[in-house]
């Protein structure tokens, strides 16, 4: 049965969720509304999204606009079809939605070290060509 708050997470995961606004066969332009609602004091949490992104071996992170909240990516088309970019884009979406609040009410000071860390979980929680774990979950003990 789904709760409230179930209901209220997922309305929010699709009103946020990443939309492509542009492609080119190797090339994807997406919107990441989360991105553009950053508050002044909150831009260093879109980290997430280029630090993430731009380790994995099939993406390179070319720009993070978060003026316009977008996010251009190159990949190769040989390697990757733009369906599992997607996908996995969708999925690191629903992890770090899951965990939002918790991440908005992290301390300025505590901020860096506690992204590498969930940094560092959603990679390890990544495959071969881009698949994350449905199971992963942020421990507690990365907020501290």
């Amino acid at each position: 049965m789904m709760t409230s708050t179930d209901l209220l997470a997922d309305l929010r995961a699709w009103a946020l969720r990443p939309t492509v606004v542009h492609r080119l066969p190797g090339r994807i332009r997406l919107r990441i509304p989360a991105l553009a609602r950053l508050q002044d004091g909150q831009r260093e949490r879109a980290v997430v999204w280029r630090d993430l992104l731009g380790s994995l071996p099939d993406l390179d992170v070319t720009e993070v606009n978060l003026t316009t909240g977008s996010v251009l990516l190159n990949y190769d088309p040989a390697q990757l079809g733009e369906p599992d970019v997607l996908a996995y884009l969708n999925a690191v979406h629903r992890v770090v939605l899951r965990h939002w609040d918790r991440l908005a009410a992290t301390p300025a000071a505590r901020l860096p070290r506690v992204l590498r860390r969930v940094i560092r979980i959603l990679r390890q929680a990544t495959h071969h060509r881009l698949v994350l774990d449905a199971t992963v979950r942020i421990p507690d003990d990365v907020w501290r």
